[in-house]
């Protein structure tokens, strides 16, 4: 490990890779559709170059710096632990996530009341077209379209970002302030605002933190990326359902979950977060 290599020069590199490479396969995955006659407009053009971005701009640079800073110990640093009981906390993690589903659904809905004047207009307007290109993505009713969603919309998002943020992010920020809670809510912050939805804000802040957290007490990014791979599972599942018409819910519409219940199943979340994961800092 290069233990004089300040971690912020660390941070910058990262994020320096992270938009470099962003920009370079964006453009050479919209030269490749146009050249072989595609629509980079169309739902598998959308999905494919979205795939793509995601892998080299947010999978691969943390993968980098750790293979640059920390080669014979990028395990540690990644924190690729797949062993043990690793599995179960990832299970508790899903179950974590689940559980803060209403109170997810509380800050989006307090978060959409937000009056930003003009601004708030031109930045809702931005963030419905991107919820559009998603929704063109997820709008498909075949078995088969429903896998690939579940993998590029829903897997590949998970794992690259949980990469990158938790383990890219949030460990750099940790070694450079020395505060396991700075980083986590730094992080998450940084996580929120990355993603250029200003009315998605909060729920999207609230989620940055829950898997900062099952990030440092888990001790490995396993619980991370499968928490992180249900919450995105269940819109992509649920669109699904709706082409189908197996479902008369519209996943844009607001989920009126009772007050009693969404305190109930926060206080739940807490509770299992603190017997499962808490104990692991004490092995």
């Amino acid at each position: 490990m290069r233990k004089n290599t300040h971690p912020l020069l660390q941070l910058l590199v990262l994020v320096l890779m992270m938009v470099g490479l962003s920009l370079l396969v964006s453009v050479l995955a919209a030269g490749v559709v146009l050249l072989t006659g595609g629509d980079i407009t169309s739902r598998s053009g959308l999905m494919w170059t979205q795939a793509l971005v995601q892998i080299f701009s947010m999978m691969l640079p943390p993968v980098l710096v750790a293979l640059i800073y920390y080669r014979g110990v990028e395990r540690d640093f990644l924190l690729l632990d797949f062993g043990g009981d690793k599995w179960l906390l990832a299970l508790a993690g899903v179950v974590v996530m689940l559980l803060l589903v209403p109170l997810n659904e509380w800050l989006t809905q307090w978060n959409d009341t937000w009056n930003l004047g003009a601004l708030g207009d031109s930045l809702r307007t931005m963030q419905e077209r991107t919820e559009g290109v998603i929704e063109q993505i997820v709008d498909t009713s075949s078995v088969g379209g429903l896998l690939a969603n579940l993998l590029v919309v829903a897997l590949v998002p998970a794992v690259a970002e949980e990469l990158f943020f938790r383990c890219g992010i949030q460990n750099l920020i940790g070694q450079w302030v020395r505060n396991r809670h700075v980083a986590i809510w730094l992080t998450a912050l940084i996580f929120s605002l990355a993603h250029g939805e200003v009315f998605s804000f909060m729920p999207r802040f609230m989620l940055g933190a829950m898997l900062g957290y099952l990030y440092e007490y888990g001790r490995s990014v396993v619980p991370n990326m499968l928490a992180h791979f249900a919450n995105n599972a269940i819109v992509v599942v649920l669109y699904w359902l709706v082409a189908r018409g197996a479902t008369g819910i519209d996943p844009e519409a607001p989920f009126n979950f009772p007050v009693i219940l969404t305190v109930c199943c926060t206080l739940a979340a807490v509770l299992l977060f603190v017997a499962t994961f808490t104990k692991t800092l004490k092995k």
